[in-house]
């Protein structure tokens, strides 16, 4: 188990948040990526749900989520051939999207005190359906792939910095996923909280739940 030792640095100006897996559930991406693509394909090629679901799998796998590729649904459409838009796929499952139960009390804890905004991975295409209900709180949304042309490096959180025109010490980024959440910010300069859900880990900067957050 790590254990994050170095203090925080002192007057943050802006809280930046991760969205899958820290604000909204990841069903939503089950749904599309796992049985929406798959069943898509079984028809498409005559295939048993199964076998287009392990075939979609191992296609995915090929690319990995270190390539931009692997976040890009008209990627994708064009990958299998499929007969679809990334607009009718998202709005079929819009009403699937939901926030954790944590989310919206803690937005209103911070929103007076700090500025607010998101940092992700996913297209912009993605993003804006499924902040809908939570957007008010944020005065800035940045997509990294299609803003920046990245995934969540250094160099995006500083690039994030420069835009906003604060110094990395200022920032704060809280997210569910090691390496992009918290890893590269703090390589950068900025502050970071690992969101761990799951409960695997412990640690100095290590929550397991947004109400632990004390700010």
């Amino acid at each position: 188990m790590e254990k994050e030792s170095e203090p925080m640095k002192e007057h943050i100006e802006v809280v930046s948040f991760d969205v899958d897996g820290t604000l909204v559930p990841m069903e939503f991406n089950n749904l599309i990526w796992l049985e929406e693509l798959p069943s898509l394909i079984a028809k498409k090629e005559g295939m048993s749900f199964e076998d287009a679901k392990a075939y979609t799998i191992s296609e995915y796998e090929k690319v990995g989520e270190g390539d931009l590729r692997w976040y890009e649904m008209n990627h994708w459409i064009k990958h299998f051939d499929l007969d679809a838009s990334f607009e009718d796929i998202l709005s079929k499952y819009e009403s699937k999207i939901e926030t954790f139960p944590d989310v919206v009390p803690t937005l209103e804890r911070l929103e007076d005190r700090f500025t607010l905004i998101l940092t992700t991975a996913m297209p912009r295409e993605f993003l804006d359906i499924k902040i809908k209900t939570i957007k008010q709180f944020f005065k800035f949304d940045f997509s990294v792939i299609s803003d920046f042309k990245q995934l969540k490096t250094p160099d995006s959180y500083l690039t994030i910095c420069n835009k906003l025109n604060i110094l990395p010490s200022e920032l704060l980024h809280i997210g569910d996923h090691w390496e992009y959440d918290y890893i590269a910010p703090k390589e950068a300069g900025a502050n970071a909280i690992f969101l761990d859900r799951e409960k695997k880990r412990i640690g100095d900067f290590i929550i397991h739940d947004l109400e632990e957050l004390e700010l």
